[in-house]
């Protein structure tokens, strides 16, 4: 063949000249398969002799392939539209179709009597799927097949590959669930408020949401509001009491499992029925999102179209864009053939289970859509993608490769969120770099409160909402490569402050030599995981991806370099006149809630030690409560160099499945979880080496059926089961000694009432009844001495990074109840009766008159600014539900009323 185009460089004075050959000059003939093929470019061998002929695959290639030519097969899982799932049922059980892929939506349900093979890739989860899938095949007493594949790389699938009489013969436990989960009750509770209030939401978002607006206007601008019938509901007083009486009913037999969390307290199940309304028009809100984007961008691409001075190239782009536009409208209000009823990702009930509004179960909670504009079907039918938010933040990242019935798409462009000033909204957080917590920006504080390390900000943060994608027929195999080689991804972890509580339970893990570790477990604590950037990314490029702050296009390296910075620049034109493309650099990040443990060491570990250890526990957690490998996951906290302490274990079920509580909670669970990492690590039970090089199946630093997995494939080469065996045989005695739980609201009124260094008067308490009953946080303490600032305030709110002292001015009788002073509105109980204010500067019991001791505040509040203190006062006549607005940092943003 000829030369196609030549190059040349020059190098140290000589040049050189190189030469494309055409592809279509060559001419391919099939080889005999005795001899290997030899790529020096992509792979190079010491021998040289190239790389060996695999058998399996030379007779595959020449005698299996022709048997199978023709066969071909579909997949039957949750993201195939309902009516094609039911044909290709009817064209399997006619044998029409002959090979069916399928993912757990198989495993109950579906009856196919004359199925007379079942091959599951991997070992299910528990004998319990187990018996559902093999049971799915042989239902006409005919015999049947049932093959499973145990992968090398899966240590769950090795195990059971070993232990095979665990899964074909063993015992079916009792489901597992963590029934104190607080996000778990409230979806049920949730649940309860919307039957008794008889709100019927039919089978489409608009039954529920008024998507009118009015005609003219430049840009449709639909409010997106509650029909009217629906908003009334909410506010159904009668309905509250009867969803009230029914979860007691419901929740009866929980209770005393509920009073040993750090949620519960005994106005819980009233407060979240009075706020179930608001949380119920919030949960709509990712909807209304999708709503707005998708009609302003039908609008924008519709006088795009009629824009007749447009090249024919750009109209005919802006008619594509109109169409993936309406469809996406027909989807977000379900209309689309066949009406796919309930199992519409838009169904209300459906929807406001993926919010975690309402009990979920299978469905993924708080997902991530990607909108897919042809799945494969015609032109102009498109669907949503969803997944749960920590596998979407690196699947469906920037550029990412998105694989879907048959076809490859590029996820090009993510929902921005609206923005007044038409830039891109975006935020900041710290995390401590020594323990890995996270803090909100405005939180006060400049050090860590789980650790008291300094902490770091990170700026430039977006939150991945909804992307879109583009398919892409052809890709580079480097390219794809390059793609697959993932994100650097960071995880922080916070515990829960609902209630306004720190959601965190302690234990100390000890033997008889001394303590181990600690245990810190928080159920729904919110988890971050942000995207810093891709694997394979230049040495000093900064962290984050750039984006076209116009359209939410990610921007490749070329198209960044043309476009111009922020909004606080004046834009640029080129030399026709044309704007350029505004660009940012932004850091993506989801978040979502999970239960978590994180285990302090006492010792810090050298890092290999730190992780092969994590690893083991984890593989014993999973063997010995039966978790799947994808229910629990690990990951070594910083700080990133040197030696490490801490772990982070998180439950990926919604809800959990109760493992790390038990861990945390029952003294004997870790060493239980131990013993059997012990045993998976090929020792016995006083610490001799059963995987020796003598033995059947020898195993020196780690395998398969140890610690290696498919997952931390990069950490193989650090791994060693033999520097933790004497870890594990400590573990193997040690006990959980609880450290105690947060107090309950109403144990934290009844102290402040009954251990206040001095008496509390009856306004003060009835400040304590209006907090509480407002889900407000409650104070720290009640008439404390301030020695540095010589004052006693009446209450005081340590709080990170910053102190309050709050002073509550005029007696009982002049107080406004709530917002107007009316006696209907004072907490029940609540000791209304007048007292003067004791001293409040030098800390003397005797009483004052209201003018005297509102001056002693006076001059206490200047004491407490000059040490430091923040200073809140209730004046007479002030509204209170306005000075707590006003102070929100301090006292929590309270329940919906």
């Amino acid at each position: 063949g000829g030369g196609g185009g030549g190059g040349s460089r020059r190098s140290a004075g000589t040049l050189l000249t190189g030469y494309q050959v055409s592809a279509a000059a060559f001419t391919w003939h099939a080889g005999t398969g005795e001899s290997p093929a030899h790529d020096p470019l992509t792979r190079t061998y010491a021998s040289g002799d190239g790389p060996r002929v695999n058998p399996f695959f030379r007779a595959l290639y020449r005698d299996t392939a022709s048997a199978l030519s023709g066969l071909f097969a579909r997949e039957h899982t949750a993201q195939v539209d309902p009516p094609e799932r039911e044909r290709r049922e009817e064209d399997f059980s006619e044998a029409r179709l002959k090979l069916l892929y399928c993912s757990p939506t198989m495993e109950l349900g579906v009856d196919i009597s004359s199925l007379n093979a079942v091959m599951m890739r991997n070992v299910p989860p528990t004998p319990a799927n187990y018996a559902q899938r093999s049971g799915r095949a042989g239902r006409s007493g005919q015999p049947a097949l049932v093959t499973t594949y145990c992968a090398t790389g899966n240590s769950h699938d090795q195990y059971y590959f070993r232990n095979s009489r665990l899964m074909v013969a063993g015992s079916v436990a009792p489901p597992r669930l963590d029934l104190a989960n607080e996000d778990l009750v409230a979806s049920h509770l949730q649940a309860i408020w919307l039957a008794e209030a008889g709100l019927k939401l039919g089978r489409s978002i608009p039954e529920v949401i008024d998507i009118g607006y009015a005609e003219g206007s430049d840009r449709p601008e639909p409010a997106l509001e509650l029909h009217d019938h629906i908003a009334a509901a909410l506010h159904d007083a009668h309905a509250q009491t009867r969803a009230m009486e029914a979860a007691h009913q419901v929740l009866g037999e929980l209770l005393p499992a509920f009073a040993e969390t750090t949620w519960w307290d005994d106005s819980w199940i009233e407060q979240r029925v009075r706020s179930a309304g608001t949380e119920f028009d919030k949960a709509f809100d990712r909807w209304r999102d999708l709503f707005r984007a998708a009609l302003d961008d039908q609008c924008i691409q519709n006088k795009r179209v009629l824009d007749h001075q447009l090249s024919e190239r750009d109209r005919s782009f802006a008619v594509a864009r109109r169409k993936e536009a309406e469809t996406q409208l027909n989807l977000l209000k379900n209309e689309v053939p066949g009406s796919r009823s309930v199992l519409s990702d838009f169904n209300p009930y459906r929807y406001l289970a993926s919010e975690g509004w309402l009990p979920g179960y299978s469905f993924p909670r708080l997902p991530i859509a990607a909108y897919i504009p042809t799945a494969g079907r015609g032109f102009g039918e498109g669907d949503y993608l969803q997944r749960p938010r920590f596998v979407a933040i690196s699947e469906f990242g920037p550029g990412a490769l998105v694989y879907h019935e048959g076809s490859r798409y590029l996820v090009a462009r993510v929902q921005l969120p609206p923005s007044s000033s038409g830039s891109i909204v975006t935020s900041e957080a710290r995390r401590c770099e020594h323990c890995g917590y996270h803090h909100k920006a405005d939180d006060g504080t400049d050090r860590c409160e789980m650790c008291g390390e300094p902490l770091t900000t990170t700026h430039g943060l977006l939150q991945l909402h909804t992307v879109f994608t583009q398919r892409r027929e052809r890709i580079s195999s480097d390219e794809e490569e390059r793609r697959r080689a993932g994100f650097r991804l960071v995880t922080s972890y916070q515990f829960s402050k609902k209630s306004l509580r720190s959601g965190r339970r302690d234990a100390v893990l000890a033997d008889p030599t001394g303590p181990f570790a600690t245990l810190s477990y928080g159920d729904s604590a919110t988890i971050r995981v942000t995207n810093l950037g891709r694997v394979r990314a230049k040495a000093d490029e900064p962290d984050g991806f750039w984006l076209d702050a116009g359209d939410g296009r990610w921007m490749t390296e070329r198209d960044a370099a043309e476009a111009y910075g922020d909004s606080s620049e004046m834009p640029l034109v080129d030399a026709d006149g044309n704007e350029k493309r505004q660009k940012a650099r932004v850091i993506p990040y989801v978040e979502d809630r999970r239960n978590i443990l994180v285990v302090t060491l006492d010792t810090p570990l050298d890092e290999p030690v730190a992780r092969s250890l994590m690893y083991a526990l984890e593989r014993g957690i999973e063997a010995a409560f039966e978790l799947e490998d994808s229910e629990l996951t690990s990951e070594l906290l910083p700080p990133d160099d040197g030696p490490r302490k801490r772990f982070l274990f998180t439950e990926a079920a919604e809800g959990g499945a109760g493992v790390l509580r038990r861990l945390q909670s029952e003294p004997g669970a870790v060493a239980r979880a131990a013993r059997t990492a012990l045993g998976i690590c090929h020792f016995g039970a006083h610490g001799e080496d059963l995987a020796t090089a003598d033995t059947e199946r020898p195993c020196a630093r780690g395998c398969y059926d140890c610690l290696l997995t498919f997952s931390n494939q990069p950490s193989h080469a650090t791994i060693d089961r033999h520097s933790i065996r004497d870890l594990l045989l400590r573990l193997t005695t040690v006990e959980a000694r609880t450290a105690g739980r947060d107090e309950s609201r109403s144990e934290q009124m009844q102290r402040l009432v009954g251990e206040a260094e001095e008496p509390v008067s009856g306004r003060e308490r009835d400040f304590l009844g209006f907090l509480k009953e407002r889900g407000l946080r409650l104070p720290e303490a009640a008439r404390p001495w301030i020695p540095e600032a010589r004052a006693r305030p009446d209450y005081v709110f340590r709080l990170p990074g910053v102190k309050v002292a709050v002073f509550i001015d005029g007696s009982a009788q002049d107080r406004p109840a709530a917002a107007g002073g009316s006696a209907h509105d004072r907490p029940a109980g609540v000791d209304s009766s007048s007292h003067d204010r004791p001293a409040a500067a030098d800390g003397s019991a005797q009483e004052h008159p209201a003018a005297a001791a509102t001056e002693r505040d006076d001059d206490a509040e200047e004491r407490l600014y000059a040490a430091g203190w923040e200073v809140v006062r209730f004046r007479h006549g002030d509204d209170w539900d306005e000075t707590v607005a006003r102070h929100a940092r301090y006292f929590g943003p309270g329940d919906a009323r």
